[in-house]
């Protein structure tokens, strides 16, 4: 398996292709509803070394975004290999992973808004606050594609984690209604046979060395990478509606 992942990054995930993907998905993402931050995610990788690249990318990424708010804790690399990772996942469900209240005081939620994983945070976990979900690698069993799916379908209603009743009664009731879903292998449509893409998101062409093919199921891997990501729609089992990206 370290083979494979080793082999699959180095045909696919160059420095260029893992900020591509990361610039699409903060670009892209659900905002939280209360605060206006970018929404509660996990993103998956393929390795514990892709996991820490992405984690680096995206906290560059968000200190250019949002300067200040943030000193490389906007994402966190969750996995086996991390000291306290289990606490880690425990932390952001209960809204405190490095800390709360970043935007607003009054109101509950993590000041990670990124937990970048491999192979956690799939089966079991409950974190019902989540707004996006990112494939950034294959999925090759349905099981886990079903499991890696469902942790956005929770239900969750925002107000529960805002102390200000004055401010609560001007937002009025802000439910969760649907997750998007980041998907840039097309493991939707490998899996799903009634998927709907909501949005195709074009990236940019790699530059020179880079390859630029369409993006290919997973049975024709490791032959292409891609030039789009899908978000796409679905009703997922607590009736919530899925924007796959």
């Amino acid at each position: 398996m370290k083979a494979f992942q080793k082999d699959f990054e180095k045909k696919f995930f160059s420095e260029a292709t893992n900020r591509l993907f990361c610039q699409t998905f903060l670009a892209n993402g659900l905002r939280d509803p209360i605060s206006h931050e970018y929404g509660k995610s996990i993103v998956f990788a393929v390795s514990q070394n892709h996991a820490t690249k992405l984690t680096q990318i995206l906290n560059e990424q968000a200190d250019a975004l949002w300067p200040g708010r943030y000193q490389s804790d906007f994402a966190v690399q969750v996995t086996s290999q991390i000291p306290d990772a289990q606490q880690y996942t425990i932390n952001f469900t209960n809204n405190n992973l490095l800390g709360s209240a970043n935007f607003l005081d009054t109101y509950k939620t993590s000041k990670a808004r990124v937990c970048v994983t491999v192979g956690m945070m799939t089966t079991g976990y409950d974190c019902p606050d989540i707004l996006n979900l990112a494939l950034m690698r294959p999925v090759f069993s349905p099981s886990d594609f079903v499991q890696i799916k469902g942790r956005g379908t929770r239900k969750h209603g925002f107000l529960e984690q805002l102390f200000d009743k004055q401010l609560k009664e001007q937002i009025g009731k802000q439910e969760k209604s649907q997750f998007k879903f980041f998907d840039f292998f097309a493991n939707c449509e490998y899996f799903e046979e009634n998927s709907i893409t909501t949005e195709v998101l074009k990236l940019p062409r790699p530059g020179a060395g880079e390859m630029a093919t369409e993006a290919a199921r997973p049975s024709a891997w490791p032959a292409n990478t891609f030039t789009a990501a899908r978000i796409t729609s679905s009703r997922s089992r607590k009736k919530l509606s899925v924007r796959r990206a």
